[in-house]
């Protein structure tokens, strides 16, 4: 599974991924509206969240589902995701 690097530290696992489309777990809650910013590949990633709900925490402690979009994302970027490097 893959993992953004967060802005505000620690890690948040790309559940889904479709065109812009974004779906994370994420040890942080984000308001709807909010960007969650992060790396992904060496390259800076922003995420604008659609919503966020509590869900049962992974071992790592994140239990924040986060469903939003990617802002600006790179052709090469998009193409890492969608190997799922």
């Amino acid at each position: 599974m893959m993992a953004l690097e967060l802005a505000k530290g620690g890690t948040a696992l790309v559940l889904e991924f479709s065109g812009d489309r974004v779906t994370l777990l994420s040890p942080f809650v984000a308001p709807p509206g909010s960007s969650v910013e992060g790396m992904f590949a060496g390259q800076r990633v922003t995420v604008k969240v659609r919503g966020s709900h509590r869900v049962e925490p992974d071992a790592e402690g994140r239990s924040f589902r986060v469903e939003g979009r990617f802002v600006s994302l790179t052709r090469e970027l998009r193409a890492a995701l969608e190997r799922g490097s």
